[in-house]
């Protein structure tokens, strides 16, 4: 049985899971999370780059990982992602035209990119009579920090994505039966968005407000210390009846910042699809498994809002029951392994 790894190297933890592809069957081979060095993601030393391939390299052993080949995500925050809209063009003369369009784009000289793009719809398929394209652009500095981490790590780089990418692919069967979901991804510094219509990407959007962000203000709010302020969160959440509300109260500023962002893409939806409706909004990363942050969404969108479920056309062991609840952490890592 081939298998790959997923790896999603996060800000605040590292996610690993390996899948084996047989035929059509996908089963979870190894699978684990350790804490990502602190501050490490951001710097261009050379001994933090260890530190994370050091990660990495325990992770592999303590998972009993076998396949030294990986897929990586690459942070939303630091990767331009754009749906853009061009007339119906021969592959050829959309090369060039993508060019054209990516220097209005891309606020980075192009030497400095890897960039890439897909054809969504053809003009055909939209009501614009234009094509929808996913252009994709990482800076080079960024893709080489993470390949040599892997290097470091003794493992083989095979796709790099994005995060939302690979996020969608692993709610793909969960959410088979709606033509109309929006991702929300909450990780430890970013708020990651993505609305798939019909199983496309039509909307991309990357906010710098997530998990550390709440954890910052309930510490200033309510005069915690950061470590207080954290397992507050954790144990609490979004819960409106418990602490008289106190904890709803402070963390409100942040997430009111996300969830209008999350209003303006639906409204986004609602302009450029007039007779659909968004149907659902499916939570992943670290901070989706709030107490209370499920029924917080609701109640703000009135859309229905559950947490991201990987798993699903994922054969697994009886030894990786525990994971059944932590699909929202490992949405991108699954994601990652199942692109084979």
């Amino acid at each position: 049985m081939e298998s790959i790894l997923g790896i999603d190297i996060g800000t605040h933890s590292i996610k690993l899971i390996e899948i084996g592809h047989e035929k059509e069957v996908r089963t979870l081979l190894a699978a684990g999370s350790m804490p990502t060095p602190s501050k490490t993601l951001s710097s261009t030393v050379s001994a933090d780059a260890e530190a994370v391939a050091f990660v990495i390299k325990q992770l592999v052993k303590e998972t009993g990982a076998k396949s030294d080949k990986v897929n990586i995500a690459l942070p939303e925050s630091q990767v331009f992602t754009r749906v853009i809209e061009v007339p119906q063009l021969s592959n050829r003369e959309l090369t060039s035209a993508i060019q054209w369009e990516a220097e209005q784009y891309i606020p980075l000289p192009l030497d400095q990119v890897n960039m890439d793009f897909t054809i969504l719809r053809d003009a055909k398929a939209t009501t614009t009579g234009k094509m929808e394209v996913l252009l994709i652009a990482a800076p080079k500095v960024l893709i080489e920090r993470y390949m040599t981490m892997l290097e470091l790590a003794d493992l083989v780089p095979v796709f790099a994505e994005t995060e939302i990418i690979a996020g969608s692919r692993a709610i793909s069967k969960s959410m088979a039966m709606v033509n109309n979901v929006m991702l929300v991804s909450i990780g430890a510094q970013t708020t990651d968005m993505t609305i798939l219509h019909n199983g496309v990407i039509a909307f991309v959007r990357s906010i710098s407000a997530g998990g550390e962000a709440l954890s910052r203000s309930l510490s200033q709010s309510l005069d915690f210390t950061v470590v207080q302020a954290e397992e507050y969160k954790k144990t609490y959440g979004l819960q409106k009846g418990l602490l008289e509300g106190k904890l709803v109260t402070a963390m409100e500023p942040i997430m009111a910042t996300i969830m209008n962002e999350v209003k303006r893409a639906i409204a986004f939806f609602g302009e450029k699809y007039a007779n659909e409706r968004l149907e659902a909004i499916v939570l992943s990363g670290g901070s989706a498994k709030l107490p209370g942050i499920v029924s917080y969404m609701t109640e703000s969108v009135t859309i229905e809002t559950q947490l991201a479920n990987p798993w699903v056309g994922v054969v697994k062991d009886a030894r990786f029951n525990v994971l059944s609840t932590e699909g929202p952490l490992f949405a991108v890592a699954v994601g990652l392994a199942m692109r084979s």
